[in-house]
């Protein structure tokens, strides 16, 4: 009998691109079939002037031809989220870092920033993309400096393109978007990986998505912050594995 590969999706976050995976790719398994994808606007994919969340669930899933696991890192995790509502017939298992139901503050959700500080970032990644990508992902190896290396792999990759065109559009979306109403009716296995120094997706975001999954997992990388599968790569990938071996074992 022909084994068929399991189908795995990396969708990466704001003002990043596909390459930020690159590291973490030949750390999984080499019998699943893996695909990173770019965000409209991001790396080389094009930008047509604005950025739904839901049209880019919508046009990623009509690219998975079977049911597939997903993982998204920040605003990948939302779209992600929003695939998984809305086309629950293409996702087998959802696996979300450092993301998000919603990501500013509301009175009845705390748990979001009260001032998000991403807008400052967009005049600085416009004016050197390659310096302020650079100093931004430095920040989240403050825990784990042995882990250099690996930034010093993926950056060339990562800003190879250019600043994003999406970058204005990406954050209004960001701003706008709330998945939390469709967070019951999510039903496919869900495991959240959160970093405890994180000051951009804080652990409570993942708590939240936690509470309201109804099929979830939650681990918290103690030492890690907004990019843990890149400074943890090697305990992110197991964690991982087990998830996509093991999706059952996701419950409350």
């Amino acid at each position: 009998m022909q084994h068929t590969p399991k189908k795995v999706y990396l969708i990466h976050g704001w003002a990043a691109n596909r390459h930020v995976f690159d590291d973490l790719i030949p750390r999984l398994s080499d019998e699943w079939d893996i695909q990173a994808l770019n965000l409209p606007g991001h790396g080389d994919a094009p930008f047509h002037g604005r950025f739904d969340v839901a049209a880019a669930a919508d046009a990623f899933a009509a690219q998975i031809t079977e049911p597939a696991y997903l993982l998204g890192w920040s605003l990948g995790g939302l779209v992600s989220l929003y695939m998984a509502a809305r086309h629950p017939e293409k996702v087998r298992g959802l696996c979300l870092t450092a993301s998000f139901a919603r990501f500013q503050a509301a009175p009845d959700y705390p748990e979001g920033l009260k001032n998000p500080a991403l807008a400052k970032m967009i005049e600085l990644f416009e004016q050197d993309y390659h310096k302020y990508m650079k100093q931004f992902l430095q920040l989240q190896f403050l825990y784990a400096k042995d882990q250099h290396s690996v930034l010093e792999k993926v950056l060339p990759d990562i800003v190879k393109h250019g600043a994003p065109s999406a970058l204005q559009a990406a954050l209004d979306a960001v701003a706008e978007a709330d998945a939390r109403a469709f967070l019951p009716h999510i039903n496919m296995p869900s495991l959240l990986i959160f970093g405890a120094k994180d000051s951009i997706t804080p652990p409570r975001m993942g708590e939240y998505l936690h509470r309201h999954l109804p099929h979830s997992r939650l681990h918290i990388i103690e030492k890690a912050a907004h990019a843990p599968f890149l400074t943890q790569a090697a305990e992110f990938a197991q964690i991982l594995t087990d998830f996509v071996e093991r999706p059952e074992s996701a419950s409350t």
